[in-house]
């Protein structure tokens, strides 16, 4: 992701009202964070730039940031102080498929669903039923491959507070 790219990210976050928002494959070498306008961006990646995973948070939220924990180039999270309990959001890059997914799933699905149920999360944004064109978060240039690469997981006991999940 190019700066220019991060500017026009920011603008979509600010006229959706989005104060985290999850990205993949940014391509930044190395591992921190970076400050822009009322943005923070949190990034994990390797000596390449390569994958590299990242979360933008808002101003209003980084006050709420307890730690970050970086696995590797494609798993990053974000510890955030909240009300009823501490919240974890994480970026993972994996391609997958759920039951209302798109495509079959693969072994790192597999794996992801195997988390889900020994840590009690629900993966949201296939457990609602949509028009498959609004199923797929990447399509290859020339577009004619679409994959669906991103999960919103939320603990089971919250499950039913979601009450959409989507890509824009």
């Amino acid at each position: 992701m190019e700066w220019k790219d991060l500017e026009n990210l920011k603008m979509e976050m600010q006229k959706n009202e989005v104060s985290v928002l999850g990205v993949s494959e940014v391509r930044w070498k190395g591992q921190g964070e970076i400050r822009s306008g009322d943005y923070t961006v949190y990034y994990s990646g390797g000596e390449r730039a390569e994958r590299v995973v990242a979360i933008v948070v808002h101003k209003s939220v980084v006050t709420s940031v307890v730690k970050k924990i970086v696995c590797n180039d494609r798993i990053i999270a974000l510890k955030l102080k909240a009300e009823l309990e501490d919240l974890l959001i994480m970026q993972v890059f994996i391609q997958v498929c759920g039951s209302h997914g798109l495509g079959r799933r693969n072994q790192r699905g597999q794996m992801l669903t195997d988390f889900c149920e020994r840590n009690g999360l629900t993966v949201t944004n296939t457990w609602f039923k949509k028009p498959k064109r609004r199923l797929y978060t990447w399509k290859a240039p020339g577009d004619w491959r679409r994959h669906l690469l991103d999960y919103i997981l939320v603990k089971h006991r919250f499950r039913n507070s979601v009450k959409n999940c989507g890509r824009y």
